[in-house]
């Protein structure tokens, strides 16, 4: 491990120096450690860092804690140092935003814009990732985040401006100051965008082989790649789709747990969805493969079923239902949703709170009930979508998320990402496929507990 000598401050949100002096400065692919000449070392990950700010010959590296490192008088290893830690810094960025599994298509040098809301835009230079299924977006100084692909609801090359500018819910991010690349990045965009579409066509013609070409395109526009719809939105289309989700997205040997979820639910109020499993740096996607209890190296196995009885050509795809549990044994959904991966490598029942707000009354008035259900859903299942389909980063406990190093990245991904912190406030427990009496002893538990 390389090691640089200089001089350091250590300063407090404020600004103010609380350490300072000379100083040595290691680093690997995880770990920051700087070594006063006199004193305690300061060591810490590197996903603790929000940013790496580098110029004129000194290195600022804002921590999530508010304090700043401060690296000066570096000398002649500046430009080494810089380099080396920039890598390492955005190899361990990806890592805590779970993308680090994921297939990379191409990364670019440029800028962006985000903005949200009524917030102050956030702009910057950065580096640009794009994956088969995500849009990484690594500034320099400021925190880094990602879009699904499958999220996006806009997306086009502003000539003009030079700049693409993609948006969804909301939310508007403008990719521009990529000199020549900024033709390729759109040309590669919609490459990723047709291939997840057709890609999503496909799997839904394979459960839903009936259906004629423009009810396919309009299950398709209810139903993306990537996201959940109700079912009886889907009915609509045509009446057959309800049993030929539960008969060719639900393996047979969860058939009866499908069953009883499904007698809990509220009226018309199921919900289904898929995401497609790409394979990922030469094996499946580590898509659904953290139900159970085992080691972190459980994390690596693949992915070995999608839909049960899908035409075998088809794309292999992730299905799930989510249940809303009725308030009262009737039509009424109570602010309680059971998740159920269909395929069979689901081997655990997830249960969340719909909403922990003000919102939650919608359930109650049957005029918003499907609206509020639907925000719900589509919450937890971009939450979902986020972490890659990984349940341990929802269903640990804060002491084991920060308490075992194995599991950090997923305590620094919950830090990041504020809807996976939402999600795993309104985790409620989970039941496993271990016996099917057992199970609804657990299904018991855990909904007498939440009360509906």
């Amino acid at each position: 491990m390389p090691s640089y000598r200089g001089q350091f401050q250590y300063l407090t949100p404020s600004g103010i120096a609380s350490q300072q002096g000379a100083c040595e400065v290691q680093f690997d692919a995880e770990t920051f450690t700087l070594a006063p000449e006199s004193g305690v070392s300061l060591v810490f990950d590197l996903g603790d860092i929000d940013a790496m700010q580098a110029g004129d010959y000194e290195i600022r590296l804002p921590l999530y804690t508010g304090h700043t490192v401060l690296l000066q008088r570096l000398g002649k290893s500046y430009e080494e140092l810089t380099r080396e830690l920039l890598e390492n810094y955005r190899k361990r960025t990806l890592q805590c935003l779970l993308l680090e599994d994921m297939q990379e298509v191409d990364r670019f040098t440029g800028a962006f814009t985000l903005e949200t809301g009524s917030a102050p835009p956030l702009s910057g230079s950065a580096e640009l990732r794009l994956f088969k299924s995500n849009l990484a977006v690594l500034p320099t100084s400021a925190q880094a985040f990602q879009w699904r692909l499958a999220d996006i609801t806009g997306f086009r090359f502003d000539a003009q401006n030079y700049e693409i500018i993609l948006e969804r819910d909301g939310e508007r991010l403008c990719l521009n100051r990529l000199a020549k690349r900024t033709e390729l990045l759109h040309r590669q965009l919609r490459e990723a965008f047709d291939t997840l579409h057709a890609e999503g066509g496909k799997a839904l013609r394979s459960i839903l082989p009936f259906l004629d070409p423009d009810q396919l395109q309009l299950a398709q526009r209810v139903l993306p790649e990537g996201h959940s719809a109700a079912v009886v939105k889907l009915a609509a289309i045509h009446p057959r789709i309800p049993d030929a989700l539960a008969t060719n997205a639900v393996d047979q040997d969860l058939k009866p747990y499908y069953d009883e979820l499904l007698r809990r639910t509220a009226k018309d109020r199921v919900v289904a969805g898929y995401k497609l499993i790409r394979p990922e740096n030469g094996r499946e996607s580590l898509l659904a493969q953290e139900d159970g209890p085992g080691t972190e190296g459980d994390d690596r196995d693949p992915l070995t079923a999608g839909a049960p009885d899908a035409d075998s050509s088809a794309p292999q795809a992730l299905y799930w239902f989510f249940f809303p549990i009725s308030a009262t044994g009737g039509a009424r959904a109570g602010n309680v949703v059971a998740w159920e991966a269909s395929s069979r490598s689901g081997r655990a029942t997830y249960f969340f709170r719909l909403s922990q707000s003000d919102d939650a009354r919608g359930l109650a008035d049957p005029a918003t009930s499907a609206a509020t259900v639907e925000r719900g859903v589509a919450r937890i299942t971009r939450v979902l979508g986020l972490v890659n389909f990984r349940r341990r980063p929802i269903y640990l406990s804060d002491e084991d998320l920060t308490g075992r190093a194995e599991f950090h990245r997923y305590a620094i991904a919950a830090r990041k990402i504020a809807d996976l912190r939402a999600v795993r406030a309104a985790f409620l427990g989970r039941a496993m496929h271990n016996a099917f009496d057992t199970w609804c002893q657990q299904v018991d538990a855990i909904l007498g507990k939440a009360g509906r």
